[in-house]
């Protein structure tokens, strides 16, 4: 049976999309962060302390890791909640959820999870990015692979500003598109999780291309480079903000690989 892979942003609600897809695709959820988690309760350790400890400790990544590998003979329809099983389990649809730094922190605490989280916001901010570099470091030494390249994944799903069930929703269209093709890739984004180039656009062609989305038109592709959990545009300007006009809840981007060189970028509320 086909099976999907979550990793993605702390804080991104991968265990929240996850049950939305058990039941909506019949089927069975398998998660490496609860076994983490209760690895790091049985040790009197919060995660970001495992995370350190597991950086000379190998046989814990080992355990999980074998597990995921078991994974791929397995005959069941799997939701699959791991950092690494878009590497190990063969055969997955390979999904990354991203989310902006500030609204993972107050998922992370809301949530209220033990070990997880610090006293304040500022403090979770800090232990976030010092945990997701942790895991960065590990596993490029580990395994050879940097788990933030988003090339890595199939479908890469902003889930900043919107419902699980958005979410979710996605996941399910993108994922029956990539079983009629495989090697197909797909990425959505918030309007407003968007760095725009700080210039001047066309608004006659973004009227025009506004009125074609209405009509339900394809309009022009739009591309974005990623560059330490930012996304910024590098082709398409009239078109994303035809879809921020719009009102739409995601752009569908190509992901490229790019620089901001001398280019200026600027948020939606300041592009607008």
């Amino acid at each position: 049976m086909d099976k999907i892979s979550l990793a993605g942003d702390l804080g991104s609600g991968k265990s929240t999309v996850a049950k939305i897809l058990i039941e909506a695709l019949g089927a069975e959820y398998y998660s490496t962060g609860s076994i983490v988690r209760a690895i790091a309760e049985k040790k009197g350790m919060t995660i970001g302390e495992l995370n350190v400890y597991m950086e000379t400790h190998p046989e814990i990544d080992r355990e999980v890791d074998d597990g995921l590998i078991a994974l791929a003979s397995d005959p069941r329809s799997l939701i699959i909640d791991s950092r690494m099983a878009w590497h190990f389990t063969e055969g997955t649809f390979k999904v990354y959820l991203s989310t902006d730094t500030e609204t993972s922190a107050i998922r992370i605490m809301s949530a209220n999870r033990s070990c997880e989280h610090a006293s304040t916001l500022e403090e979770t901010i800090a232990c976030t990015r010092a945990r997701r570099e942790s895991e960065k470091k590990r596993y490029s030494e580990k395994y050879g692979v940097d788990i933030t390249d988003l090339t890595n994944y199939s479908l890469v799903v902003d889930t900043t500003g919107a419902t699980p069930e958005e979410v979710a929703g996605v996941i399910i269209s993108s994922f029956e598109k990539w079983r009629e093709n495989r090697e197909a890739t797909f990425c959505y984004l918030s309007p407003e999780r968007l760095n725009y180039i700080d210039d001047e656009h066309d608004a006659e062609l973004l009227r025009d291309l506004s009125a074609r989305l209405e009509r339900g038109e394809d309009i022009p592709e739009i591309t974005v480079f990623e560059k330490d959990g930012e996304f910024y545009l590098d082709s398409g300007t009239e078109s994303a903000l035809a879809y921020a006009f719009n009102l739409y809840t995601y752009l569908p981007v190509r992901l490229v690989k790019g620089e901001q060189g001398e280019r200026k970028y600027v948020k939606m509320k300041n592009s607008l």
